[in-house]
């Protein structure tokens, strides 16, 4: 019965602490539902302008040729205390979260800053 609980106690820590399957962006497709992180180099950044527009941190090229991208919702902005499009700009970063596919693209949306980290 320990054994058991330790190896439970194991793995939540784990998952817990970030322990997470390393793909890269063209695999992402392979991985819809998954809690995953990807790194890779910061391609192009866009928000629209005007107040509650979303942030689109793309890889793999620019939009609407880019691969994979970090969506931050307008909701989520007030979390990051700096502007993504400038702090993340020609930066290689590395983000967890779960896989979503939107349009025929791959995405994570990241609710915090912890969620991307420059490398």
């Amino acid at each position: 019965m320990f054994r058991i609980l330790s190896t439970i106690g194991l793995s939540l820590c784990a998952y817990i602490l970030g322990a997470q399957t390393l793909i890269t962006i063209d695999s992402a497709s392979a991985y819809i539902g998954q809690h995953i992180k990807i790194c890779d180099a910061v391609a192009d950044i866009y928000k629209p302008k005007g107040d509650n527009k979303n942030t689109y941190i793309n890889f793999g090229g620019k939009y609407p040729n880019h691969t994979f991208t970090i969506v931050v919702f307008a909701k989520d902005s007030p979390n990051f205390p700096f502007v993504p499009t400038e702090y993340y700009k020609n930066q290689k970063v590395c983000v967890t979260g779960i896989v979503a596919q939107y349009k025929d693209k791959f995405q994570i949306v990241a609710r915090f800053p912890d969620q991307i980290i420059i490398q």
